[in-house]
């Protein structure tokens, strides 16, 4: 009986988390277009480099949001990517904007990590995180870039 229950316990838990759905992509203008690779919740994250690293931790029962974007650029033309204009909206309709932004796979030496630039029809994965915390039980559905609002779509 005992056993029972476990696999009855193990099969409704993948039933009731729900998972982002990867496969929509999103417009974040004309020319490009992104999908979103991963959504995490964080206790901790770090801030600085080198001989100087600083963690923030959240409150308890609050996490940090982090998501990592899959950006399109379907023009013939570079374009540019403005993070200061990217926010998560939580339920209370508050805006969370982004804290720390990263280009996989790119060293640059820009000064604004907030602006990043998407060459012609290339795609790039570009790693976000967001504060202040949230409580951690929030399910974050949407997203506003500049007067735009984005429902995220969700597996289920």
């Amino acid at each position: 009986m005992y056993k029972l229950l476990i696999f009855f316990f193990l099969i409704s838990l993948p039933i009731s988390a729900q998972k982002i759905d990867r496969k929509s992509f999103y417009d974040y203008s004309e020319n490009i277009e992104f999908r979103i690779f991963s959504l995490n919740k964080k206790r901790i994250i770090d801030r600085g480099g080198g001989n100087y690293t600083e963690n923030i931790i959240a409150e308890k029962g609050r996490r940090f949001i982090s998501i990592v974007f899959e950006f399109r650029n379907n023009s013939s033309e570079d374009q540019e990517i403005d993070f200061e204009k990217v926010f998560i909206r939580n339920d209370n309709g508050d805006l969370h904007a982004i804290d720390f932004v990263v280009m996989a796979m790119k060293l640059t030496s820009r000064t604004n990590k907030l602006q990043q630039k998407l060459k012609a029809k290339k795609k790039r994965k570009i790693a976000v995180e967001f504060r202040p915390s949230i409580d951690k039980e929030e399910l974050i559905d949407e997203l506003v870039i500049g007067d735009k609002l984005i429902k995220l779509r969700y597996s289920e």
